[in-house]
């Protein structure tokens, strides 16, 4: 097994032709840093460049997936911002545009960013006590990471605008019961049976499978470049309001 890290925030794995992307800040959910967000962006790159791995888990350890924004770095003007929502944008083109299966494997919290990290994965794997939210108006911004876009090609847009215009959640057995996952498991086999659908699809040929996670992208994926650039567009402009201001003051006074 080869094994990597980065200032440990972020663990890289790789072993018979699996490579685990793991978020390692369980102190604080997980919530999503700038230094984090590096970190996902480089593991990335290197997975992609490695013609020895063919499937990719995204995993985190603790009782959460990711908990969102990190209360301790937040950002401080709409420059700042702006920088940050094309890292997310960019960690999530990285993914939908790998030829490689990504296999994303929720636990607890799974907020806003976080979420949009799991919605970028080919497949989406929960664990029972999992739950996806999108608290985004609630900070006086709109959706960010590519999230309203997976949500409406992969979920419909009207439970999709419910959701984004609410800054509502998704329980697992939501998600299930809607459609969004075929899997939920029991949390404590979360990450078991994970590799044990990686290593299924490892089994099946790497051309066929690559082909067909291509061939879908065309039709569900053939707007997200153009609806990613609108987001970036739409979210500075949110930065600039009262609402969000004042939203800000208070996760301020939170820290």
């Amino acid at each position: 097994m080869e094994a990597t890290a980065n200032a440990q925030e972020i663990l890289l794995e790789k072993f018979d032709g699996v490579a685990t992307i793991t978020l390692n800040r369980p102190e604080k959910n997980n919530a999503l840093s700038v230094s984090m967000r590096a970190s996902i962006e480089h593991a990335l790159a290197d997975v992609a460049a490695d013609d020895s791995i063919s499937v990719v888990l995204l995993l985190a350890e603790g009782r959460s997936f990711c908990g969102g924004l990190d209360l301790s770095d937040l950002p401080e003007d709409t420059d700042q911002w702006r920088g940050r929502v094309m890292a997310a944008q960019m960690n999530h083109l990285a993914i939908v545009h790998m030829p490689k299966i990504v296999i994303a494997a929720v636990q607890g919290a799974v907020v806003g960013g976080g979420a949009s990290l799991a919605l970028s994965a080919d497949i989406l794997l929960m664990a029972d006590d999992a739950r996806l939210s999108f608290p985004f108006v609630k900070l006086g911004i709109v959706p960010d990471g590519g999230s309203s876009y997976f949500l409406q090609q992969k979920l419909g847009v009207s439970i999709a605008l419910d959701l984004l215009l609410t800054g509502g959640a998704l329980t697992a057995e939501d998600a299930f019961r809607l459609g969004l996952t075929r899997r939920v498991v029991n949390g404590d086999r979360l990450h078991i049976q994970a590799r044990e659908l990686a290593n299924e699809l490892l089994k099946i040929p790497a051309e066929a499978r690559m082909l067909t996670k291509s061939l879908c992208f065309k039709l569900w994926g053939d707007r997200l470049d153009q609806m990613l650039a609108s987001e970036l567009e739409a979210f500075c402009a949110a930065t600039k309001t009262s609402g969000h201001h004042s939203a800000m003051r208070g996760l301020r006074r939170q820290k």
